[in-house]
């Protein structure tokens, strides 16, 4: 068994989402996992990396994303989505490269919740054999939503009633489906004939798919804006609420009852009111609308202990694959208010809770695969660090991006 020390670093403590000083990792380079963590300089071996009091915190885990969107070329099409064969080709090859930026950008685990047909389904499959770079990811195949409703018209999944919701999460989880997805509400991009307030699938539609998704352990999240919508997709069981822009305090009491994560995607919304002359009117309204309430929604369920992990929507207008999920980490601290230790742990621990897989990732500790950043400064101090350009990268304890090849000693 080959295996790599580091040493000498500001270790990410999970429990606390402060930095220990003065840690060290052993990672065994065939399996990609910590077999030893602890203080001091550890154990004497053949190859060690002095990491000179960098902080070392668990890779970013980005639990909101389209992988097969391209932001640049979408936007502004009549139709989003794929509506034939030479278009599904250009998602694939637009998904690789998502997937390629994403990873070298620290990001090293993803779950995509709606993408056009089943693209999501084969990356993710493609890039556990090793055929395509990029995060670990849990893939949804396309979204539920309700005849015309939100996310119809980019190759989703309309359903309506009980039984054609439970025929096709069934037929999902059947191709291949690791998360389902479900459409509670309208939402800010899709048009004058809806908006995030209005309910679009009812509460016994999202319990019919939810009871089937946690039939097989597979995790169910919700599109969801409005308060009313919000609370539906609550009480029908969801494990995620994304987006959530008007939280009340009913919808509080319920998620800390039931354990529902909140997914806020602040970027998405800010990334659209910053370009007031490439975006519709009617959409800069409607997030300006919604955008105070929003804010507000963020920084009372984290006050309150809600449960919060990071995503941010990449593949909406603007918002693309790179140190988006960086910035969003900086926007959850600007204006949603959160203290900068509840951002780290939404981004890696709570993240991987989510989304089921804290056993494997999400931490820096033994057993746990070694998907890990370095970088210069303590995010806590300043939550913009992660977002620098030469922060080290490694996925299963293998380099993506890494600056200091001569502190490896041979």
């Amino acid at each position: 068994m080959t295996e790599t020390k580091y040493y000498n670093f500001n270790g990410f403590n999970s429990k606390t989402g402060n930095f220990d000083p003065q840690c060290y990792a052993i990672v065994d380079d065939e399996t990609g996992r910590y077999t030893e963590v602890g203080h001091g300089e550890g154990p004497k071996l053949g190859q060690s990396v002095d990491v000179g009091e960098k902080y070392m915190m668990p890779g970013i885990i980005n639990t909101h994303i389209h992988v097969d969107s391209d932001v640049n070329y979408e936007f502004g099409k009549t139709k989003f989505g794929v509506d034939n064969e030479n278009e599904h080709v250009r998602a694939v090859i637009v998904a690789t490269h998502n997937m390629k930026t994403m990873l070298r950008h620290g990001v090293t685990v993803v779950r995509n919740v709606g993408t056009a047909r089943m693209t999501d389904i084969e990356i993710a499959r493609m890039q556990r054999e090793g055929s395509v770079e990029g995060p670990m990811m849990i893939a949804s195949g396309a979204a539920f939503s309700m005849t015309g409703g939100h996310g119809s018209g980019g190759g989703g999944i309309e359903v309506d009633g009980v039984y054609e919701v439970r025929k096709a999460v069934r037929q999902a989880m059947k191709e291949g489906a690791q998360i389902i997805k479900f459409m509670v509400t309208g939402g800010v991009s899709a048009g004058d004939f809806e908006n995030p307030n209005q309910v679009q699938l009812n509460e016994d539609e999202v319990r019919a798919g939810v009871i089937e998704a946690h039939k097989k352990g597979i995790k169910v999240a919700a599109h969801a804006q409005g308060a009313e919508g919000i609370k539906i997709a609550i009480r029908a069981g969801v494990d995620s609420v994304e987006h959530a822009f008007h939280i009340d305090d009913e919808a509080i009491d319920m998620m800390k009852v039931n354990g529902t994560f909140v997914v806020p995607t602040m970027i998405a919304m800010k990334r659209i009111i910053d370009r007031p002359e490439e975006v519709p009117a009617w959409m800069i309204e409607r997030a300006t609308t919604h955008w105070q309430a929003h804010q507000k929604s963020v920084a009372r369920a984290a006050m309150a202990g809600v449960n919060i992990a990071m995503g941010t929507d990449a593949g909406t207008p603007f918002n693309g694959f790179a140190n988006e999920s960086a910035v969003e980490m900086d926007m959850m601290v600007e204006f949603g208010h959160m203290t900068p230790q509840q951002v780290l742990q939404s981004a890696t621990i709570n993240a991987a809770k989510l989304m089921g897989i804290s056993d494997n990732y999400g931490m820096i500790a033994v057993g746990q695969y070694a998907d890990f950043i370095v970088i210069q400064e303590n995010p806590n101090d300043n939550m913009k660090a992660i977002q620098e350009k030469d922060k080290w990268v490694f996925q299963h304890g293998q380099p993506v991006v890494f600056h200091q090849e001569e502190n490896i000693i041979s």
